[in-house]
C-alpha cells in the first residue's frame, strides 16, 4: 500500500473535505422534493456517524478514498431517518438540528418522499465505492442489515409509545433504532482494511455505544438545553415514549450509562481504536 494514501487528514479536514463532497452529491435540486432533500442534509450536524466511520478506518490504516463513500451514503440515510421521526404522525418534532423541521417548511407529503429519496440515495452513493468486490459485498450486506434494523426499531417506538415496555423491551428498541446504524459504522473500518474476522465484533461494539448513544439523548431530553441541542426537549414525556429514563429514573439511568460507556472505552481499548476512544469520551464531555 502507498503510504500518502493511508489515513493522513486531521479531523478538520476530514469534515471540510467531507461537507464539500456532500453538497457536491446534493447540488442538483431539480424538483420540491430534492429540494427537500438537500435542505435536510445540508443542514448543519455533528457529522457523529461518518466522523466515526473515518475514526475507525483511521485506526486500522484505510485509505482514505475508500471512506468517502460509505462516509456519505450513513449521513445520508441517517439524515432520512431524522426527517420521518420528525414527522406529526411520529414525533412531532418541528426543529432539527436548530432549524424548522423538514415537513415544517415542506410539508408532510414532501417530506415523507424526501426521506424516502435519501435512503434510495444512499444505496445509489454506495454502489459507488472503489473498494475491491469482497470488501464491497461486505458494506452492502452490514449497510443494508443495519438500516432495516433502524425500521424495525422506529416500528418498536411507535408500537410501544404510550404503553409500558419492559427495560429489556426498550433496550432492544435502542438497539435497533439508533445501534443498528452505530453498527455500520464501527463495522466499515475492519471490512475495508480486509480484516474480516473483526467485523462482526466491532459491529456488536457499535452497537453497544449507540445503545449508550440513545440512553445520552434520553437524559438530555429530560435536563438538557434546548439551544445547544437544536431539538424540543421535554418531547419523550409529553408523547409517552418508552425510555430507560421513565423506567429507571434519571439518576439510576445516569449510572447506566456511565457503566455501559466504562465498557464500550474498555473494549476500544482492546483494539486499540485509538482514534474512536477519543472522539467518544470528547463526545461524553459534552
Amino acid at each position: 500500500m502507498n503510504p500518502k494514501k493511508k489515513m493522513r487528514k486531521t479531523e478538520t479536514e476530514f469534515l471540510k473535505e467531507f461537507e464539500e463532497l456532500l453538497r457536491e452529491e446534493m447540488k442538483e435540486a431539480r424538483c420540491k422534493v430534492e429540494q427537500a432533500m438537500t435542505y435536510s442534509v445540508l443542514t448543519p450536524g455533528k457529522r457523529l456517524r461518518p466522523l466515526l466511520i473515518w475514526s475507525t478506518c483511521n485506526d486500522l490504516n484505510v485509505p482514505i478514498e475508500l471512506v468517502w463513500h460509505p462516509a456519505l451514503a450513513v449521513e445520508l440515510f441517517h439524515t432520512a431517518s431524522l426527517i420521518h421521526d420528525d414527522l406529526p404522525q411520529i414525533d412531532d418534532s418541528p426543529l432539527r438540528r436548530g432549524k424548522p423541521s423538514c415537513h415544517v417548511v415542506f410539508g408532510n407529503d414532501t417530506a415523507i418522499l424526501a426521506g424516502d429519496g435519501l435512503m434510495l440515495k444512499a444505496f445509489c452513493v454506495l454502489s459507488d465505492s472503489p473498494a475491491e468486490p469482497k470488501k464491497k459485498e461486505m458494506l452492502f450486506r452490514y449497510f443494508s442489515r443495519s438500516t432495516y434494523r433502524v425500521l424495525v426499531g422506529e416500528a418498536l417506538d411507535v408500537e410501544y409509545t404510550g404503553a409500558s415496555p419492559n427495560l429489556g423491551e426498550v433496550l432492544r428498541m435502542y438497539a435497533e433504532k439508533t445501534g443498528a446504524l452505530f453498527s455500520f459504522c464501527f463495522a466499515t473500518g475492519p471490512i475495508l482494511a480486509g480484516e474480516f474476522d473483526l467485523a462482526e465484533r466491532f459491529s456488536k461494539l457499535g452497537e453497544a455505544f449507540g445503545i449508550w448513544f440513545q440512553l445520552q439523548d434520553d437524559i438530555k431530553d429530560v435536563c438538557g438545553d434546548e439551544s445547544k441541542l437544536g431539538k424540543p426537549v421535554g418531547r419523550d414525556v409529553a408523547l409517552g415514549k418508552p425510555t430507560v429514563v421513565k423506567i429507571l429514573g434519571l439518576e439510576r439511568s445516569k449510572v447506566f450509562a456511565d457503566k455501559l460507556l466504562k465498557s464500550v472505552v474498555h473494549q476500544l481499548e482492546r483494539f486499540e481504536l485509538v482514534n474512536v476512544r477519543r472522539l467518544l469520551e470528547d463526545l461524553a464531555k459534552r
